[in-house]
């Protein structure tokens, strides 16, 4: 049996051509919301776009948390990003799903949590990406004061810039089907990225 680090490796390669066929990586010289320059951008809105490479995206983060027997009693996704994907895994497993949206209406019952849950359920929580994980945190938050049980969360791609031992310390473990190191590699192994980009992404990586 595989260990960990070679089936990222692996799925890592089986994603990149998925993500350059739906356009969902792009490669230059990019400011983030943040105000910080980047060699690459990712925006994985794009993959429904294209419903079978979005599938196929989604079978495998199905085929992750089935390997490692996950046990959990709702799927929550993480607007907006990450809503058609915990929509189509929420469905292809037979689970119920909520979502969190960032802030509670204002209106109604002013509920910040959309779907049905109940104190104790065991969620599943799901976003596209994860960067330092701020986002992913804050719905976790609202789950937990809605005294649900979060203990897993899952996405395509993972940044590496500190997301997973962001969630570590909220005692929440991070699957990824894919960290963006060996995916880059890949794109450039299929001659979709110059020596050159491959190196400052490298470079880039390694200053985080």
């Amino acid at each position: 049996m595989k260990n960990r680090k070679e089936v990222l490796e692996r799925n890592s390669k089986l994603l990149a051509p998925i993500l350059w066929e739906s356009s969902c990586l792009d490669f230059g010289d990019f400011t983030l919301t943040s105000g910080k320059s980047s060699p690459y951008y990712v925006d994985l809105r794009l993959l429904p776009s294209y419903p079978q490479l979005f599938d196929h995206a989604a079978e495998m983060a199905v085929d992750l948390f089935e390997d490692k027997h996950l046990e959990f009693d709702r799927v929550c996704a993480v607007p907006t990003g990450g809503l058609p994907l915990g929509t189509l895994i929420a469905q292809k497993c037979d689970s119920p799903l909520t979502y969190v949206r960032k802030k509670g209406k204002e209106h109604g019952e002013e509920q910040q949590i959309e779907g049905a849950l109940d104190p104790g359920d065991r969620v599943l929580v799901v976003d596209d990406l994860i960067t330092t994980g701020g986002s992913i945190l804050s719905a976790i938050d609202a789950l937990r004061s809605a005294r649900a049980e979060v203990n897993d969360c899952i996405v395509l791609l993972d940044r590496t810039q500190g997301g997973k031992e962001n969630l570590a310390e909220e005692d929440v473990r991070l699957h990824k089907v894919a960290n963006i190191g060996p995916l880059v590699e890949e794109l450039f192994n299929l001659d979709k990225i110059s020596s050159s980009m491959r190196d400052k992404v490298k470079d880039y990586l390694s200053e985080r």
